[in-house]
Order: structure tokens, then C-alpha cells, then sequence
């Protein structure tokens, strides 16, 4: 099993969470990488990905394992077979699967556009009741990790998987609040046990 961490950039933010996944198996395959499949009638690649990320969000920090046999320099021969936005960063060899989906527990964002307000009075608020995309009511406030201004750019960590929440919806919420328009929102950093 190999775990790597990827981008998703350049015009890949755009591509779906399945176009994604397809688009990961069919580099693989071009690389000569051989990804075992699951059992049964309609046979699947043992391809692993991190919880799906919002569409047009740019992303340095994405993670996938694959169930896979692979000769050589895995990060090259992904890098030499893919497309400019999807790139391998850095990749280690494990015994079993990291369940990045389950086990990454948080994601680092940065945006700019946003203007300066009083992070810390932000984050020390008790509750920050919103109306989701499905119309239900829900307190954000526990799934909002931290929230700073560095280098003129908002800097925030979110709760991702059950906790989620989606960082181009926070940005919304803020500019509700606070004006400006967010450009720029970037995935910088996940969070978990088997992240690198």
C-alpha cells in the first residue's frame, strides 16, 4: 500500500470528487502502476482518497492510498503521467490502509479578501449559529479550530469529516459579516494520525 499527498491545482480544483478519483486511476495505470482490485462482480481499484474537497477549492494537502504494486520511484512516475494540477508531493510505503477519509481530523485554509476584524473576539464567541445549504440550523463555533490573520492573508483551521465544516461556506459566512469577497482559498495543511 502506497499513501501520497498530492494538489490539486491549476484548474483541478474544478474537477469533481469522482472525476478526481478516475482521473487518479487512469494516471496510475499509464504509469504502469499495478492498483489491485476488490472482489466481486464489477471489480473496483483499491483507491483510498481523503474526504472530498468543495469544487473550486485549490488544495496543496490532499492525501490518497493506493493498494497497489509499483517498480521505481512512485512519485515520478505519477508526476511523469499526470496532468499539470494533480501532482504527487510526497508519498510513503505502509502496511495497511490509513483511512485518510476517517483519520484526517482537521484541514488548515488561507484566504484573502477578507477584511481585518478581531479574530480573537471571533473565536471566543459561544456560539455561532448559521443556516446550512439544507436549511438546518447549526452552531459552528466548535468546528472552527483557529482563526489568525498572517501575512495579510486569513489563515483558519476547520474540523472536517462528521464535524465538518466546508471552508468556502465559512468564508461566505464571514463576508456576510464582515464584507469583502475571499479570492484565493487554498487547502494548506491536513491533519490526522497518518498525515506527513
Amino acid at each position: 500500500m502506497i499513501s501520497f499527498k498530492y494538489t490539486k491545482t491549476d484548474g483541478a480544483e474544478y474537477l469533481s470528487h469522482l472525476d478526481l478519483l478516475r482521473h487518479i486511476d487512469r494516471t496510475l495505470r499509464r504509469a504502469g502502476i499495478k492498483v489491485r482490485t476488490s472482489e466481486g462482480f464489477h471489480p473496483h481499484p483499491k483507491i483510498f482518497m481523503n474526504n472530498p474537497l468543495g469544487l473550486g477549492v485549490k488544495s496543496v494537502a490532499e492525501y490518497c492510498a493506493v493498494d497497489c504494486e509499483c517498480e521505481g520511484d512512485f512519485k515520478e512516475l505519477f508526476n511523469a503521467n499526470s496532468p499539470s494540477g494533480v501532482k504527487c508531493l510526497d508519498f510513503k510505503v505502509t502496511d495497511e490502509n490509513p483511512n485518510f477519509a476517517n483519520t484526517i481530523e482537521s484541514c488548515t485554509y488561507t484566504a484573502q479578501g477578507i477584511p481585518h476584524f478581531d479574530t480573537k473576539e471571533y473565536m471566543s464567541r459561544k456560539s455561532i449559529i448559521i443556516t446550512d445549504k439544507r436549511g438546518r440550523t447549526v452552531d459552528i463555533a466548535p468546528r472552527i479550530l483557529s482563526l489568525e490573520y498572517q501575512n495579510g492573508a486569513l489563515t483558519f483551521t476547520l474540523c472536517c469529516g462528521q464535524n465538518n465544516l466546508r471552508p468556502d461556506l465559512f468564508t461566505e459566512i464571514l463576508q456576510g459579516e464582515f464584507g469583502g469577497q475571499a479570492f484565493g482559498l487554498i487547502k494548506t495543511h491536513s491533519h490526522g494520525k497518518y498525515t506527513f
